[in-house]
């Protein structure tokens, strides 16, 4: 135990047991208890004796950062609260209850499996993906979809000294961009007043992250008992404004807020990071960033299926990975994570889609209709001060609770936050399939699920090595389909829709079944980019990883391994992609030479216009050039987009006096007048 700027961290060794009549056994927290070894679902008794050296006219809280999902609390035998939620920081006063000798905390934590009367469809726990989903352990399977429970005390816990008047936690700066320019940052001050009435000072003072900017705002007020909101108002004329990655510089600015009592001695204080900026979504889906429009290419992420092991290193390996295959947009899938994501978008520029963890049915009644209310505020509250969000979203994929729990979660978060777009639901009208639970990955060329898709893809296996540590040699080839299901592998799709070919061992399975994804991915994004705000106004693939070693729709498995898809989307998600249209994997050499290569087109998601510039292209035939041509491109617009529908490619690719059949690359590059090249991509065709 120790103190660092008035937190005592509780944070250790743990006393636990399942049964109270059972001896105590050592326990790490934080941390999910299945990561302790602890396979269980149900209630875990946690004890804790410490010590603390008392100040007097000072108050204490307990302060828990994240616990999953009951839980209720005693400090030296007396109950001092009760939270439910898995996500939310919480705390409780416990200055009357503090001993100077050695204390005593009990926390009764539980974290049921739901009853098989009431799961799936009659679901009570408000967890999202870690409760019920086709990625979890056990799938939806009625017997196993709840294994491997995420219950325990998953982040910090300790206990903070503060003055009897000191700041609330939920200090809230809302940026309105004005038209000439200026920001107004309206900021609001929660505080509390343990003590009489009397009068203070606050100042706030303002200052760039990483750049020279300092504001600063002082006001006497006068506090009443109890609970205190205030609002303050500054205007910044030059305002740095937060973007993502891909449009400019994530700029992030730090609010330091102390208080001051008559005699100016320093009562409290507290800090935190906001970004100025202003996102706006209209009713047909159309997105604007700053005043202008913006097109998401986005991935659905769900990190960690333990959120106690994605520490920072993991949550800066997945950025850094993000950012490389040119992702400008996450939607955080049913569930909520940790503050230290947000923290990191933020600081990344990259933009997210948050869901409240409801994922399918729940129960109809009034409490927990009440019970999603509450929770759904809290997140709002807990999050609200991230640039990088901007979308609150009320339920994912609802049935029977679409039109009558999602309707009131929706006004719950539109009256706590009018800044954002709120989405009732993420219906399956925006999750379109081809390829996968339906028809041919050809359909993607017809736009499914337009204008906006927020869910896409087909599952892949992983690599390998990951593979091996997944199963056991006698399950894994021939494959124990049992054991395969349990990973989350579905056969139906993959053989009856997808048709991916088994091959003679599980490496040829592997590469059939990564080149499968990929070849549905690289088509299905490359018609929904080059119809960018004409037809189509954002894209989320799903997904990016997996939050457990299983095989899914990720393109990077548990181990941060890259599947063949991750280096596909590297390049259909370029800021500037070139493409072609291909209809067709394989063509005849008379048809060829009569009809040459497809029409070409643009995408530009940058704010920069590309003056000057040219394509190109090369047909290769096992590494060797069999014909190539340059074209002049032009002028290609900023954040738009350039078709060619009869390119001028007759010069060396409409008639071409190809004599061999066989496998042939078609490389793309765009270039600017200095030679520089802008966009690259490729294609393969078969010549038969």
């Amino acid at each position: 135990m120790f103190l660092t700027s008035k937190r005592y961290s509780l944070n250790g060794i743990w006393k636990y047991c399942l049964n109270k009549q059972e001896e105590y056994s050592d326990i790490q927290v934080p941390s999910n208890w299945y990561l302790q070894g602890l396979n269980h679902s149900g209630k875990v008794y946690y004890q804790k004796k410490f010590e603390i050296s008392l100040q007097k006219d000072k108050d204490y809280y307990l302060v828990f950062k994240g616990v999953d999902y009951f839980c209720q609390v005693k400090l030296n035998g007396k109950l001092i609260g009760k939270h439910e939620g898995y996500f939310q920081e919480f705390s409780f006063l416990i200055t009357n209850m503090l001993k100077e000798a050695e204390n005593l905390l009990e926390v009764e934590v539980d974290s049921p499996k739901e009853p098989i009367d009431v799961w799936p469809n009659k679901k009570y726990l408000i967890k999202g993906i870690f409760n019920h989903h086709d990625t979890r352990p056990g799938s939806w399977d009625p017997e196993y979809g709840q294994d491997k429970n995420t219950g325990g005390i998953w982040n910090d816990i300790f206990i903070e000294e503060k003055h009897q008047i000191h700041l609330d936690k939920n200090i809230k700066v809302s940026p309105l961009l004005l038209e000439d320019g200026r920001a107004r940052l309206d900021i609001n001050v929660p505080m509390n007043n343990n003590v009489f009435p009397q009068e203070i000072e606050i100042i706030l003072e303002i200052s760039g992250v990483g750049f020279k900017e300092k504001y600063k705002i002082g006001k006497n007020i006068f506090l009443s008992s109890g609970k205190n909101n205030i609002h303050l108002v500054k205007t910044i004329d030059k305002p740095k404004l937060w973007t993502t990655w891909d449009r400019g510089k994530s700029y992030l600015y730090h609010l330091k807020c102390i208080l001051l009592n008559s005699k100016r001695n320093i009562l409290d204080e507290s800090s935190l990071q906001f970004g100025i900026r202003e996102i706006k979504i209209d009713n047909q889906w159309n997105w604007y960033l700053n005043g202008q429009r913006f097109f998401p290419r986005g991935t659905n992420i769900i990190p960690a299926q333990w959120l106690s092991e994605y520490n920072n290193q993991k949550i800066a390996q997945d950025i850094k990975m993000l950012k490389e295959a040119n992702v400008n947009a996450v939607r955080v899938h049913a569930h909520i994570n940790r503050q230290e994501f947000y923290d990191a978008c933020d600081k990344a520029g990259i933009l997210v889609w948050q869901d409240f963890p409801l994922q399918w049915s729940y129960e109809e009644s009034d409490e927990f209709v009440q019970n999603a209310v509450s929770q759904i505020g809290d997140m709002i509250e807990q999050f609200y001060n991230h640039p990088s969000i901007s979308v609150w979203c009320c339920h994912n994929e609802p049935s029977t609770n679409r039109y009558t729990l999602d309707p009131l979660l929706y006004l719950t978060a539109k009256a706590k936050d009018s800044t954002r777009y709120i989405d009732i639901a993420s219906d399956f009208a925006y999750h379109p399939y081809p390829g996968w639970y339906r028809t041919h990955y050809y359909e993607f060329c017809s736009l499914p699920g337009a204008p906006f898709i927020n869910e896409f893809g087909a599952q892949a296996l992983p690599n390998i090595e990951t593979m091996r540590e997944m199963m056991n040699k006698d399950e894994l080839w021939p494959p124990k389909w049992s054991v395969w299901a349990y990973h989350d592998f579905q056969y139906d799709t993959t053989f009856n829709v997808a048709k991916v070919d088994i091959g003679d061992s599980i490496d040829e399975f592997i590469k059939n079944s990564q080149d499968y994804q990929s070849k549905l991915l690289k088509y299905a994004i490359e018609n929904y980019r080059k119809n960018k705000y004409s037809k189509i106004t954002g894209i989320f693939q799903f997904m990016f990883v997996d939050n457990w070693n299983a095989i899914t729709w990720s393109v990077v498995d548990y181990f941060r391994r890259p599947k063949k898809s991750y280096h596909v989307l590297k390049i259909i998600y370029q800021p500037v992609l070139i493409g072609m249209d291909m209809d067709r994997e394989k063509i005849s050499l008379d048809a060829l030479r009569t009809m040459g290569i497809s029409s070409i087109w643009i995408v530009n998601d940058t704010l920069n216009k590309y003056e000057n510039t040219y394509a190109e292209i090369s047909l290769l035939k096992d590494k060797e050039i069999a014909t190539e041509s340059k074209i002049e491109i032009g002028c290609i617009p900023a954040d738009g987009v350039k078709h060619f529908s009869s390119p001028p490619l007759s010069e060396g690719l409409i008639r071409l006096n190809l004599k061999e059949k066989g496998i042939y690359n078609i490389e793309m590059k765009l270039k600017n007048k200095k030679g520089n090249i802008i966009s690259r991509n490729s294609y393969m065709m078969e010549v038969v």
